[in-house]
Formats: C-alpha cells, sequence, structure tokens
C-alpha cells in the first residue's frame, strides 16, 4: 500500500484549498467604496401602494423588492458586498424605492392591489421559495424581473438593474444580457 508523507498530504491539500479559494473570488469585482448597508433600503411604509405612489412622485422605474429571512447568508453575503458599495447605492436609489421583506414575518403589509397580507404569505404571491429573491415592480405595480438567487459582483447587480429598467427583461434573457455586457467591457 503506498504511504504518503504528512507534510506532502498537508501540501496537497493547501494547494487545492488555495486553488478553490481563488477560482470563488476570480469573478468579484475589486470594491470600491462601502457603506453601512442599512443605508440601502427605505424604510418601508407597510404599504405596496403608497411605495409605488412614492416610486412614480420621484420619477424612479418602480420598487426593487428583496425578501430575505434574518438568517439567510446569502442575503448577508449580499448586504456585505454589494448593497454597501457606492456604485450600487447610487443607481438602485435613484432608480428604484428599495425595500426588504422578511419572507417570515407574521407582519402586515397591504400588497400593490391594497389587499392586507402578512409577509408570509405576500412573499407565496411573489413565488418566493428561497432567499435571496429580488423582485422587480415598475409603477403600476407590475412584476417586470424576478431574480432567484444571490449576485455577488456588484457590477453584475448593477447591470441586473440596467438589464430592467432598459427594457431588456421583455426581449432576453438576464445571462444572454450579462454576456453581452461582459463581452463590451473586455474589448
Amino acid at each position: 500500500m503506498l504511504k504518503i508523507n504528512s507534510s506532502i498530504l498537508r501540501l496537497i491539500l493547501v494547494s487545492l484549498f488555495s486553488i478553490y479559494s481563488y477560482g470563488t473570488f476570480a469573478y468579484a469585482a475589486s470594491p470600491n467604496i462601502k457603506i453601512q448597508q442599512r443605508d440601502f433600503f427605505h424604510s418601508f411604509s407597510s404599504n405596496l401602494t403608497t411605495e409605488l405612489a412614492i416610486a412614480k412622485k420621484e420619477n424612479k422605474f418602480g420598487v426593487l423588492l428583496f425578501f430575505s429571512t434574518s438568517h439567510c447568508p446569502f442575503c448577508l453575503r449580499m448586504k456585505t458586498t454589494v448593497f454597501n458599495q457606492k456604485n450600487v447605492q447610487t443607481y438602485f436609489q435613484s432608480n428604484f424605492r428599495l425595500l426588504e421583506i422578511d419572507i417570515e414575518s407574521t407582519q402586515f403589509l397591504f400588497n400593490e392591489k391594497g389587499q392586507q397580507l402578512n409577509h408570509i404569505d405576500y412573499a407565496k404571491t411573489h413565488r418566493v421559495r428561497l432567499t435571496p429573491t429580488i423582485a422587480f415592480l415598475d409603477q403600476n405595480g407590475e412584476l417586470i424581473y424576478r431574480q432567484i438567487g444571490m449576485i455577488v459582483d456588484p457590477q453584475e447587480f448593477i447591470w441586473l438593474g440596467e438589464y430592467v429598467t432598459s427594457g431588456q427583461a421583455r426581449k432576453q434573457n438576464f445571462a444572454s444580457y450579462k454576456m453581452n455586457k461582459r463581452k463590451n467591457t473586455t474589448q
């Protein structure tokens, strides 16, 4: 039977870990100016009709709903690596009302149709099955796009916002849009 020296085994394990770590973070953009995540979301009135009216009055595209839970590690990662970036905050706060909804909360809200629901039932109406899920509503409360899962690259998150506001969500899928953006930025 083959005997492996413990120092060689340790070297192999460290090398594999290093390769894995590099691959995990290779495509993440370098962070720019960070701001505390609490500054990303607007204060939620618990009334989507009111929030949509504010978006319209402020000439914003609509509302971004960030469906999360307090124990979601992927939500926390987005809050600490994406939402705290100044360029992300600038783009999204100028184009959307930004609201976080805890899908496990029994608090009540009024939806876009004026119906009173708790957060759990409201999340179900948006077919939220895992977190994070991000829903983009236009000024009329119509769902334009739903992103399921985390986005770790701040630039990619801005592209998601541009994808929605430019009308491309009705013309192509986000993967194609993102691929074209990457191709155009590397040329």
